[in-house]
């Protein structure tokens, strides 16, 4: 072959794309295996995190509900973590999580207390709690020549547990029951009371009947007050000439309000001092001496003067006028309070009585009965809570939680027909009782009264209100809560 005729066939050679597309896919191809193995477990990683991110939603709302029913600060206990809101957080978890081909390296991480700057911006600070789920999940490539042989799939999610209001009147009944009815003409005012005239609404009606009727008005009553809140699903009315002014919509089908008072105003705490010496009686001055000591109820007459810190056996049930000769605490044990025409107030304490606590308890170790309260219609209650120490905002209480085995109470019902001249500042607990409030207490200087009961009645003109509370000592008032997703 001649030197031209080679140098041609090279030429064609080179020219020839004969074959070409085969080198090409055979060239390309392990690329194009391998971004599709990568496209194939991105795709299945990313439903993967879809999926967790459901199931880590799901476990900060659970999260979130056990730390709203918890104590106040409930956090700052590392077993209240492990043992409420971690298993809380795996339940939710292990029901919603995608596993996954390769759960290898699965974990479940709750922080609380959870702080973030955009919580506090969107919340504000101080108005919420936060607990935090982080769900971590390691996960194997579907295809060994994958670019990425593993990923870590990681979500968050945060439940925020957020303060929606406070309550002056929180009824803890629960069930099909009306927890608070307002009956026949009465006008209840949650604001500054000024005569009969209602001002702007500081606070709200709280109850935690599921029923539709939770919270009830008959007739011509009328209520003002920030909102009404319950888990039933309407306001019960009967009657049309009823009038309900209220700042916001009434909030249903929420969760109940949790007792703030529950976990600190138990027995140990509020039981009297044991061996306490009897009382000596001044003749000349109808006095109960020395203060510190324990008189029968039935010893004590209108006239005389009990001296602070008096705990007083059995039942109370003066007539005429009995004077508080000091700021302190006075015990009533295995006995009602019952002022149906006498007066129970503290001349010497300014203003208003101020600095007197009244609690209803047992001495009993093993059994004894717990008594409750009835005013009469000339019945005169003149006490105003400590702002300090140890019963701080503690106005009128009943022993009412972690009682001694076989305590009783001799009435599940109180009757607190309090007239014009009552002056009541501070908390009024009554968490076990049925009670009828009416007449028109006014709340005093401190602006002041909160009421805790099981069910109530009102009638009358009674106000309540919450803007001197923390002048009147009571830092913690009853808050109905809700739980979001904050992230």
């Amino acid at each position: 072959m001649t030197t031209s005729a080679v140098c041609r066939s090279l030429r064609r050679l080179r020219r020839d794309q004969r074959g070409v597309t085969a080198v090409i896919v055979a060239i390309t191809l392990p690329v194009l295996f391998a971004f599709g193995a990568l496209a194939i477990n991105s795709g299945l990683w990313f439903t993967i995190k879809r999926e967790n991110q459901s199931a880590a939603d799901a476990a900060a709302i659970s999260a979130a509900y056990e730390l709203m029913a918890g104590p106040t600060g409930a956090c700052t206990n590392p077993t209240f973590v492990t043992d409420r809101l971690t298993p809380a957080a795996a339940q939710a978890v292990a029901a919603n999580q995608h596993v996954g081909w390769d759960n290898t390296g699965a974990t479940t991480t709750v922080t609380c207390p959870y702080f973030d700057d955009l919580l506090a911006t969107e919340f504000g600070a101080g108005k919420y709690s936060a607990v935090a789920v982080t769900l971590q999940q390691d996960q194997s490539s579907l295809f060994a020549f994958a670019p990425l042989a593993s990923a870590t799939i990681a979500t968050k999610s945060v439940g925020v547990v957020l303060a929606r209001d406070t309550s002056c009147i929180l009824a803890l009944g629960t069930g099909n029951i009306t927890d608070v009815d307002v009956v026949g003409s009465a006008s209840v005012c949650l604001g500054p009371l000024t005569g009969t005239t209602c001002g702007t609404p500081t606070c709200s009606i709280s109850a935690n009947s599921t029923s539709s009727s939770s919270i009830h008005l008959q007739g011509s009553a009328n209520v003002t007050a920030d909102t009404l809140i319950t888990p039933g699903g309407n306001v019960g009315f009967t009657g049309g000439a009823f009038t309900l002014t209220l700042n916001s919509p009434p909030i249903t089908f929420g969760p109940p309000v949790v007792d703030p008072y529950a976990a600190t105003l138990t027995h140990t705490f509020l039981k009297p001092p044991s061996g306490l010496p009897d009382c000596s009686y001044n003749n000349s001055s109808y006095t109960w001496l020395p203060g510190n000591c324990k008189v029968a109820g039935s010893s004590v007459n209108g006239g005389d003067i009990l001296s602070a810190n008096t705990q007083i056996l059995g039942k109370f049930a003066p007539t005429g006028a009995v004077h508080l000769s000091a700021p302190g605490t006075y015990w009533i044990t295995d006995g009602d309070l019952e002022l149906k025409d006498a007066t129970l107030d503290c001349p010497s304490c300014t203003p208003g009585g101020a600095g007197v606590t009244i609690i209803l308890t047992t001495a009993w170790a093993s059994r004894g009965t717990v008594g409750t309260l009835t005013f009469g219609a000339n019945g005169h209650l003149s006490v105003s809570s400590p702002s300090t120490g140890t019963f701080a905002g503690l106005a009128v209480i009943q022993d009412s939680n972690n009682l001694p085995p076989l305590t009783t109470y001799t009435s599940t019902t109180s009757n607190a027909q309090a007239n014009s001249g009552a002056t009541i500042n501070g908390l009024v607990y009554f968490p076990n009782t049925d009670m009828t409030f009416q007449g028109t207490p006014a709340t005093g200087s401190a602006t002041c009264l909160v009421l805790v009961v099981k069910t109530v009645t009102l009638r009358g003109n009674p106000g309540f209100n919450s803007t001197g509370c923390s002048n009147a000592g009571l830092s913690t008032l009853p808050t109905p809560q809700m739980v979001v997703l904050g992230e």
